[in-house]
């Protein structure tokens, strides 16, 4: 008999059903992990179109159309202190971009139509009136007077920084200028005034 090369023979490798229990259990944890992360993405990813969404929500726009009493005018000087006067009478009415702004803190027992040099001074000098335009922009209000009753500010501006202090809308000034860019005395000091309103009526 000749001498022939006998290979060896070929083996079958067999799982058994212990190892094939073991894989389909690995295969179904690594499905169900693929889900729970994919859920978790899922939601992280609607959380954060939830954050942009509010977070990017534009502000309420501050509103000042109306009827509003002063009751308060406060004069800040540069260090910070400050002296108050309440007003006796006062009328502040934005509407439509026009406006009007009126308060005085004189009271007298007088009572005539012609009144006295003296009580017509004292009532000049505690008054505050001026009628014109207006414009907001943002929290930015800035007057243009078309009257006032010092004739330095006819066609003069005036800016203020406006906010809510609960129903008090307050208005902070931050510049007076006249319409040749004069610096009204009290703004050049460094001092300014702040009006506390309270609103009387609507607009309609």
């Amino acid at each position: 008999m000749d001498n022939q090369k006998v290979g060896k023979p070929f083996r079958l490798n067999v799982i058994s059903e212990s190892q094939r229990g073991y894989a389909a259990k690995s295969i179904f944890l690594l499905i169900r992990k693929w889900q729970i992360m994919n859920r978790y993405f899922y939601v992280v990813f609607i959380l954060l179109l939830l954050a942009v969404a509010f977070g990017f929500r534009p502000k309420p726009k501050l509103a000042i159309d109306g009827v509003w009493k002063i009751v308060e005018v406060q004069t800040v000087k540069p260090n910070g202190t400050l002296t108050s006067v309440f007003p006796t009478e006062s009328q502040v009415i934005f509407s439509h971009n026009y406006y009007s702004f009126c308060w005085t803190s004189h009271s007298s027992s007088v009572r005539n139509w012609q009144m006295p040099d003296s009580v017509k001074l004292a009532r000049l000098n505690q008054s505050i009136i001026n009628t014109g335009t207006y414009e907001l922009k943002d929290s930015v209000l800035t007057t243009k007077a078309v009257f006032a009753m010092n004739p330095m500010f006819v066609n003069g501006l005036a800016k203020f920084k406006c906010s809510y202090a609960g129903d008090t809308l307050i208005l902070a000034g931050s510049s007076v200028l006249s319409s040749d860019h004069i610096p009204n005395p009290i703004y050049a000091s460094g001092s300014r005034f702040v009006n506390k309103l309270i609103k009387v009526g609507d607009i309609k």
